[in-house]
C-alpha cells in the first residue's frame, strides 16, 4: 500500500510536534517534513516534493497563499491542505482564487484531517463541513441541488467548472478561448441563475456537487 506522503508547514512548533505524532499513527500516512515558516517551506516542499501539504496560512517570511502561488508556478504535482483558525468568506474566496485544494479548521477534529487528506490524496477537494455548512446556508433550500444544474448552459457549466479550480476570469478565458468580458458575463449569469452572491458560494457549490472532480476532456455535465 503506498502512503500519502505529508508535509508540514506551520509556525507553531507544538502544533506541528502534536499534528506529526498524530499523522504518523495512521498507518497510511507518512511525514516526509516540517517547515517553521513560508521561505522554509518553499525549500523543503521542492527538496521532498510530498503529495499532500499541510499549511498554515499566517506564516512569517512568506505567508501559506504565496508558498502555494510560488509552487503551482514551479509545476510541482504536490496539493495542499490549509488549516486555519479563520471560517469567514473572505479567507475562503482568496484560498480558492489560488487553487487550494482543501480547508481545514483548526478546531476540527483529527477524522475530519483524515478525511480531507484521503479526499485530497484521491482527487477531489475538501472544504470543512464547518464551513461548507455556513457558505451553503444561503441556498441549501433547494430540494435538489443537482437540478440547479439544468438552469446553466453548456459554456456556464464549463465556466463553473474552471472557476471551481481556483482560475480568474483572464485564466478561464485562455481556457475556453473566449474574450475576458464574455467570462465576466457568463460568471455573471451562473451567479444569477443559481441565486449566489459570489464566486466563492458558487465553488462551494461545486465542490459539494461533484463538479470539481470532473473531467476538463468530459465537459458534459
Amino acid at each position: 500500500m503506498n502512503k500519502i506522503r505529508v508535509a508540514i508547514a506551520d509556525d507553531h512548533r507544538l502544533f506541528r510536534e502534536g499534528l506529526r505524532r498524530l499523522l504518523e499513527m495512521e498507518g497510511d500516512i507518512e511525514v516526509v517534513g516540517e517547515a517553521k515558516d513560508g521561505a522554509e517551506a518553499v525549500d523543503m516542499i521542492q527538496k521532498t516534493v510530498p503529495d499532500i501539504v499541510l499549511l498554515d496560512i499566517n506564516m512569517p517570511k512568506m505567508d501559506g497563499g504565496q508558498v502555494v502561488k510560488h509552487l503551482k508556478n514551479a509545476k510541482l504535482p504536490t496539493k495542499f491542505v490549509a488549516i486555519t483558525a479563520y471560517d469567514d468568506e473572505e479567507h475562503l474566496a482568496s484560498l480558492s482564487a489560488i487553487g487550494i485544494n482543501g480547508y481545514i479548521l483548526k478546531s476540527s477534529s483529527m477524522p475530519d484531517l483524515i478525511a480531507a487528506l484521503h479526499s485530497v490524496n484521491g482527487g477531489e477537494s475538501y472544504v470543512d463541513p464547518k464551513v461548507a455548512g455556513k457558505l451553503l446556508s444561503s441556498f441549501q433550500k433547494r430540494k435538489e441541488e443537482q437540478d440547479v444544474m439544468f438552469l446553466l448552459t453548456q459554456r456556464e457549466k464549463e465556466v463553473l467548472f474552471w472557476l471551481s479550480q481556483g482560475f480568474n476570469n483572464a485564466e478561464i478565458s485562455a481556457k475556453m478561448v473566449l474574450s475576458e468580458k464574455t467570462v465576466k458575463n457568463h460568471v455573471s449569469h451562473l451567479l444569477k441563475k443559481l441565486g449566489l452572491n459570489d464566486r466563492t458560494q458558487a465553488a462551494v457549490l461545486a465542490w459539494r456537487m461533484g463538479l470539481v472532480q470532473t473531467s476538463s476532456d468530459s465537459m458534459n455535465f
